[in-house]
């Protein structure tokens, strides 16, 4: 699930607690996504290139708890954690990975010690209709598999801004700047408890990741820009050259004048097994009234092999899109049409994808 941000409380209580705390609130927030999706695919590997067709609803459901306040020595904390519920996905371990914090802020430093929480770049500057889903998203089933940026990372630039971590994050003003460290760059899993025995990533995976983020207008009226850049540690203590370090990066672009807005990203991964892959995405929105947009977009991906075959093919991926969404309050609403060659870089397998999708903060 990508990253929900929410802003509307449900329940809010001011709380005394001693003198370890001055004053604190406690917030229950929340988001349910609700959606239809249609997939046509047309693979020339399929009997007589026959076209296949099939819908489904889709949902995403997440609880948000936090805790904010002042320390007793005046310095600023806030505290919380999610848990998400999508679909048919069974309760595990991925539904209490999302959003948990504990963050020391003073002025404009914050300490994070999180997961799933800090600025990280798990989100399309092109997207400018907005909604829950990015384009790979919606296209994702075409051809029974999933887009080639998702298959390669460069739609989170191998971000491992889902493992728990610690980061600083410093704001300027114009812009916010980010480090991040996190032990194990596999998953938004922590150990159990403080008693369990430590375990590694695995190599392929990698180990541990740094990864720099800055993001911001830069004094510029309209304009945004960011950038991203992140590393793994994936060598195994003792064995030598088991797997190269995984890395990434992703940049982008927009500026807004009147009712329009342009935008522009690129991202560059490289895989433990070196393959390299690329995702140029460029769109242009208009906004109708401040209520409603429209987007169009068109990214292309490229990878010079699969994904467990370093530099044995040129695999390349168009997809084109328009997202108009319509915001109504507390819910939104958004509607995808997208066209895909070359769906998840297999030559032939075309796609088309229609998604709408309304999303409710509480």
């Amino acid at each position: 699930m990508k990253k929900i941000l929410t802003t509307t409380a449900l329940v809010s209580a001011t709380l005394l607690a001693g003198v370890n705390v001055a004053s604190a609130q406690t917030t229950i927030t929340g988001q349910l996504d609700l959606g239809f999706k249609a997939l046509e695919s047309k693979s020339l590997t399929a009997a007589n290139s026959t076209a296949k067709s099939y819908q489904t609803f889709t949902r995403e459901s997440q609880i948000n708890v936090g805790y904010k306040g002042k320390l007793n020595n005046g310095i600023d904390f806030a505290a919380g954690f999610s848990w998400e519920v999508d679909g048919n996905e069974a309760v595990a371990t991925a539904s209490f990975g999302e959003n948990t914090y504990l963050d020391f802020t003073m002025g404009g430093t914050t300490l994070t010690i999180s997961a799933d929480h800090i600025q990280n770049p798990d989100f399309e500057i092109t997207n400018i209709a907005g909604g829950k889903a990015d384009i790979d998203d919606v296209i994702a089933g075409a051809g029974g598999g999933i887009s080639l940026a998702s298959t390669h990372k460069t739609n989170t630039a191998n971000s491992a801004y889902s493992g728990h971590g610690i980061g600083l994050i410093q704001n300027f003003g114009v812009a916010k700047a980010s480090i991040y460290w996190a032990p194990n760059r596999t998953g938004g899993a922590a150990t159990a408890d403080n008693t369990s025995d430590v375990t590694r990533g695995s190599a392929e995976a990698g180990n541990s990741q740094y990864e720099v983020l800055i993001d911001g207008d830069f004094g510029v009226k309209g304009a945004r820009a960011f950038y991203y850049q992140g590393k793994s540690k994936s060598d195994v203590p003792g064995t030598a050259n088991v797997a190269s370090d995984l890395e990434g990066k992703k940049y982008g672009l927009s500026y807004n004048f009147g009712q329009f807005t342009l935008a522009a990203s690129k991202a560059d991964v490289t895989s433990t097994s070196n393959v390299d892959a690329s995702t140029k995405t460029i769109s242009a929105g208009y906004a109708v009234n401040k209520d409603l947009t429209v987007n169009v977009i068109r990214a292309k991906t490229n990878a010079d092999g699969t994904a467990t075959t370093a530099a044995s093919t040129t695999a390349t991926e168009t997809l084109k899109g328009v997202n108009v969404g319509y915001n109504l309050g507390p819910v939104t609403l958004n509607a995808w049409y997208v066209d895909g060659s070359d769906v998840g870089g297999t030559a032939g397998n075309d796609g088309k994808a229609v998604m709408f999708i309304t999303t409710t903060k509480f």
